[in-house]
């Protein structure tokens, strides 16, 4: 056998080694040119996926939208508002009903107030609470279960026939509001915060839903009153708050488990002055991470916080001067209207039917504006209005003047109402929206719960039937006036 030459063995040896490299390369080329394959594979099925998805989700928005609205906030919101106008053509018919009930029973205008202003005092100190559990539980049961409570509540009403008997029945159906009625607004803030740039429209269609019932409502009541008695108007009520209680068990729930923890982070932090339990023993959580959960925990959601912005002060006092005109609506107009001008409960019935008429034409025309133009100049003209009409019905001699300045009134408060609501669901601070917005619904209770006090008081002490319209007049011009600072923008000013 013949020897390799020298240096053969070594060619030899490179000549392997330059075959490996040549199949490892071609093979790494082909692996190269595989994985590209794939991901133009992968790439063209997700854009397919995509254009799938979007085109279906196109034509559900198209096909179940409103306004623009996409079908996840649409059917919610027909079926929240739809079980709302069951429940005001039943809280419209109460009107005339309560106040004129209550004098037939001979209670003064002292006695009246009080009446009138004890559901505020359950709601009042209910409040929070049960906006830290719609935070916590869900919008959805507070909403059903305060409905169940407000229809006990009115049947309770109409069979009372002292005020020993009829306050703890009213203070029942404060719970029962408190409760519904910190659900139900977490659960449109729910929805707004879906498609913010539709709030204002969404806060007027559930004004004009609202207004609507006012408008058959107080008719009813009104007729109700002379063809069955005053009782007749409770049972009434009571058997709508069944029904919107039946709508609103058919409503998905909004809370999103993010809101959900985030309450449930503010709770621990408020019970133990620390961050929970769990966190406080996580060996992982750094001691940066542990103050970021605090203060995220504490978040700008508590009253002492939020009474700490400017904003929110301006807020409250245009809640309080809104609510103390429907304060006005439910105690001395329809007093000054039957005493002063000789007006029957149905002719009552139809003033205020007729102001929630000129209501339900602006809601949707001030919800378009308060998008456009800004929520600080809509909330500014309306107290204006508000202010205007409840100074010229104190003034007014017959009943064709007190119509058209309690219209007028009616046109304000329509236009306020919305626009308050909106700006308060902007200024909430995210993951505490249902305790935030429970700060301005405080403020309107307690209006509801001195209100009718102080106003019924100060017309006996005064003995003019005009003044408590007067004192309403001169709030809603402050708060107008005091619109001049809030922010232009959605975004909360840090001023304070």
């Amino acid at each position: 056998m013949r020897r390799a030459r020298p240096g053969e063995e070594e060619r030899a040896r490179d000549l392997d080694v330059d075959g490996a490299r040549e199949f490892i390369d071609d093979e790494r080329a082909r692996a190269m040119d595989a994985r590209a394959s794939d991901r133009a594979s992968e790439t063209m099925t997700s854009n397919a996926l995509d254009a799938s998805t979007s085109s279906r989700e196109g034509a559900e928005t198209g096909a179940e939208g409103r306004f623009g609205l996409p079908s996840d906030v649409a059917g919610p919101l027909r079926t929240l508002l739809a079980s709302q106008f069951i429940l005001f053509l039943g809280v419209g018919a109460l009107l005339p009903a309560l106040p004129l009930y209550a004098q037939s029973i001979g209670l003064s205008s002292s006695a009246n107030g009080l009446v009138i202003s004890a559901p505020a005092l359950a709601m009042l100190v209910l409040n929070l609470p049960f906006g830290q559990a719609a935070d916590r539980f869900g919008r959805k049961p507070l909403m059903v279960a305060g409905m169940a409570v407000m229809a006990a509540a009115d049947v309770g009403t109409a069979v009372s026939r002292s005020v020993m008997m009829l306050v703890p029945m009213r203070v029942l159906l404060g719970v029962g509001r408190a409760g519904c009625e910190c659900g139900d607004r977490a659960y449109l803030a729910d929805l707004c915060a879906r498609v913010p740039e539709k709030r204002g429209i969404i806060v007027a269609g559930q004004s004009t839903v609202h207004a609507i019932g006012l408008v058959i409502g107080p008719l009813l009541g009104g007729r109700l009153m002379e063809a069955y008695g005053a009782p007749a108007a409770f049972y009434y009520v009571a058997a709508a708050a069944i029904g919107t209680g039946i709508g609103y068990s058919f409503l998905p729930e909004t809370l999103t488990e993010a809101t959900r923890e985030a309450a449930e982070l503010k709770a621990s932090a408020d019970e133990g002055d620390d961050i929970g339990m769990m966190s406080a023993l996580n060996p992982f959580t750094s001691s940066d991470e542990r103050e970021s959960i605090t203060r995220e925990g504490r978040e700008s959601s508590s009253w002492l916080t939020l009474l700490e912005n400017r904003d929110q002060r301006v807020l409250l006092l245009c809640a309080s001067a809104n609510s103390l005109g429907f304060v006005a609506k439910l105690t001395v107009i329809p007093l000054y209207a039957s005493g002063h001008l000789g007006a029957s409960p149905a002719e009552v019935g139809n003033l205020f039917s007729i102001t929630a008429l000129l209501g339900l034409v602006t809601a949707p025309i001030t919800g378009l504006a308060a998008d456009t133009f800004g929520k600080k100049l809509v909330v500014g003209v309306a107290l204006s209005a508000c202010a205007a009409g409840l100074f010229l019905g104190a003034e007014s001699s017959t009943q064709s003047e007190l119509t058209r300045a309690i219209g007028a009134w009616g046109v304000g408060i329509a236009a306020a109402g919305p626009a308050i609501n909106a700006l308060a669901q902007e200024l909430a601070p995210k993951g505490g929206e249902g305790e935030a917005l429970t700060l301005p619904k405080s403020a309107a209770d307690l209006v509801f719960l001195v209100g009718p006090l102080v106003l019924g008081v100060l017309d006996d002490a005064v003995d003019a039937d005009n003044a408590g319209m007067i004192l309403c007049a001169c709030v809603a011009a402050l708060a107008a006036v005091s619109c001049v600072s809030l922010p232009n923008s959605s975004r909360p000013s840090d001023a304070s």
